[in-house]
């Protein structure tokens, strides 16, 4: 009994993706020099000014005053004004996600924006198409509309760069590995919104089951993300973080909204605390882990000291 109880605290260990992370020793330097020498006045206009440009965003998406949805597309065009900002909004941060992350291959932040413009169009009139051919609202948008984004991204990226990958050494494996990042986040819509619609269909105590698989779902994800980006080990907090992470709490969000059981609200409220629980664990035994390893180095400076006589 003790031996499968190892078994599975190992098992749970290995699927603990900060257990199994590392920082380069660059970024270890920079984050004392930042700590060093920023004042916690810009370190605070910094969290406060960050989250303002997806506010912003947020607030001019929904200030677009809406039909009922049962007029029809001809009363809904604003609808489709509102899809268009929100699909431009997402491609340019995707382009760009590419623009950062291969910084070695040009890509003009006026050709980003360009191609984002009339990205987002086509998606939209796509969207507006399938609308008046098989109705309004239309099911599964997201879903149906993300392989022709995808489709239209990659064609603007090929125009820009099937050239200059040929032309630069290393380009080539390094394109590939932020194609790997950006096909997980996809894989991430079409996993979330069916979960959602099964989960609105479930009676009451179906609901409270099938709300244990968001923690499953959520796992299985960050280890996913976690081994694709095994490449950018000083990145992989804020990769997982902002997909995984903010994906499975806003479909948590509604799920607790769109349940009229408080036993499936309640469910879901400690399935959280519970992952917060376990991962301040985590943090702890790695606190731990540093702080033993800190006292082995003070205790070898000692040695060295009290052996050669010299002083670190």
């Amino acid at each position: 009994m003790r031996a499968q109880w190892n078994r599975l605290v190992q098992l749970w260990g290995s699927a603990q993706v900060e257990l199994h992370g590392k920082y380069s020793t660059d970024r270890v330097l920079k984050l004392t020099q930042y700590a060093r020498e920023t004042s916690y006045l810009r370190a605070f206009a910094v969290i406060l000014v960050t989250p303002l440009p997806c506010l912003v965003v947020t607030v001019l998406a929904d200030v677009l005053p809406l039909a009922d949805p049962s007029e029809g597309v001809a009363a809904n065009k604003m609808f489709f004004v509102r899809d268009h900002l929100i699909t431009f909004v997402l491609t340019f941060i995707c382009i760009n996600q590419f623009r950062v992350s291969l910084p070695i291959l040009p890509y003009p932040i006026w050709r980003a924006f360009y191609h984002a413009v009339w990205i987002s169009g086509l998606c939209a009139g796509v969207l507006y198409g399938l609308s008046r051919s098989f109705g309004f609202p239309f099911p599964f948008s997201l879903m149906v509309v993300t392989p022709p984004w995808v489709t239209l991204i990659s064609i603007s990226l090929a125009f820009e760069w099937v050239k200059k990958i040929r032309e630069t050494p290393g380009a080539q494996n390094m394109v590939i590995n932020v194609l790997k990042v950006w096909m997980c986040q996809v894989v991430l819509e079409f996993i979330y919104p069916p979960y959602y619609y099964i989960f609105t269909t479930l009676s009451d105590r179906a609901q409270t089951a099938f709300a244990l698989f968001l923690p499953v779902i959520k796992l299985a994800m960050r280890n996913v993300f976690a081994r694709t980006v095994v490449h950018l080990s000083d990145e992989m907090p804020e990769v997982i973080v902002f997909n995984v992470e903010v994906f499975n709490a806003l479909f948590v969000s509604y799920c607790m909204q769109n349940s009229p059981s408080f036993w499936t609200t309640l469910e879901l409220m400690l399935i959280d605390i519970g992952m917060i629980i376990l991962s301040v664990r985590d943090m702890e035994k790695i606190r731990i882990g540093l702080k033993d390893l800190e006292q082995r180095i003070d205790e070898r400076k000692l040695g060295y000291d009290y052996t050669f006589g010299w002083t670190m």
